[in-house]
Parts: structure tokens; C-alpha cells; sequence
């Protein structure tokens, strides 16, 4: 497997649009609100392939990459903490750049990594198509106490109480969706 050959096809491919100019969620609050759901995604993936492997090396690198992810989450949550008391974001209006961070997990850039991580060169990239095949192979890693602990991060950003009745129903709904979606694409072969 040629990591380099793979690394240069993503960057030629997926391309961050680094010229803008204001916030895309309305405010420095308002990004660390979506910096802190995607730590979130990142913390909880890092964690379910870690307990999902067997490979020692790979373990430990997991957990050291989710550990990162988690100080990540905390030091975003400081500054939103900071930052909203001056740009005053209600708990609404976090749950809906929280709501459409999450909508984005499945945008094109997953899609892409997976696409150039595992395609040859010249092979014709379809976002649907590797989009899915990603998803097939990353939601079963999770397992219910990983569902929970993001529910509990997610809440938690949002200025909602991380425990309780909410989380359960969160977590419940949370893992549904995803073996949903998991036993969907693997029926349909992606």
C-alpha cells in the first residue's frame, strides 16, 4: 500500500476552503460549538476502533489518538464556554450548529479519504458510493458505552445536562440509527 501515493491523491482531491472571510456558524462561539461536535465524531471513532481491535500497536495508537481528541473536545468547550458569554448563543441555537455539524459527518470528506486511502490511481471517485462503503465498515465498531459517552459530549456542548433520561433516549436512538444504516449498506453491498 503506496501511504504516500494515497495522501497525495486526498489533498489533490478534497481542498478546505481556506479564503473565508467570516464565520461559517455566526460566531467564535458558534464555531467552537462545531469544533466541539467534531471532537466528539473523532474522540468516539478513535475510542471504538481502539476496543474494536485486537492489534496491540494499533490499540494503543487508538487510544492515544482518541486521548488527544478528548483534550481536543475540552480545551473547545473552555472557549465556548468563554466565547458565549459574550456572543450569548442560546441552548437552541447550539443544538442547531450542533444538529447541522452532525448533518455534515457524512459530507465529502470521509467520502473522500476512504476513496483515496483504498482506490488505485485514475479510478473514478463517487461520493455516494465510498461515502457508504466508509460507513459500512466504521458504525458497527461502535458499541452502546461509545454511543453514550458522545451523547454525553454533544449535551454537554449544547448547555444541556450530559446524563440522564435525555442521554438514554439519545444513546438509544443513536445506536438504533446506526445499525440501521450499517445493515442497510451491508445488505446492499457498498
Amino acid at each position: 500500500w503506496d501511504f504516500d501515493g494515497a495522501f497525495a491523491r486526498f489533498r489533490a482531491g478534497y481542498q478546505l476552503p481556506l479564503d473565508a472571510t467570516k464565520s461559517v456558524r455566526g460566531s467564535q462561539a458558534g464555531e467552537m460549538m462545531a469544533r466541539c461536535i467534531v471532537e466528539t465524531g473523532t474522540s468516539s471513532y478513535y475510542s471504538a476502533l481502539q476496543d474494536a481491535t485486537t492489534e496491540p500497536v494499533l490499540k494503543q495508537i487508538c487510544g492515544q489518538i482518541a486521548s488527544d481528541e478528548f483534550r481536543h473536545y475540552k480545551l473547545f468547550f473552555d472557549h465556548l464556554e468563554r466565547l458565549n458569554a459574550r456572543d450569548g448563543l442560546s441552548k437552541l441555537k447550539r443544538l442547531w450548529i450542533g444538529w447541522g455539524r452532525l448533518a455534515e459527518s457524512e459530507d465529502d470528506e470521509l467520502a473522500y479519504a476512504y476513496f483515496a486511502a483504498n482506490e488505485r490511481e485514475g479510478a473514478v471517485y463517487d461520493r455516494k458510493k465510498y461515502g457508504d462503503a466508509y460507513i459500512r465498515r466504521a458504525y458497527p465498531l461502535y458499541r452502546p458505552f461509545h454511543v453514550r459517552r458522545a451523547m454525553a459530549m454533544v449535551l454537554k456542548a449544547v448547555g444541556l445536562t450530559p446524563q440522564g433520561r435525555l442521554n438514554t433516549i439519545m444513546t438509544r436512538l443513536g445506536l438504533w440509527f446506526l445499525r440501521r444504516r450499517s445493515t442497510q449498506l451491508a445488505q446492499q453491498g457498498a
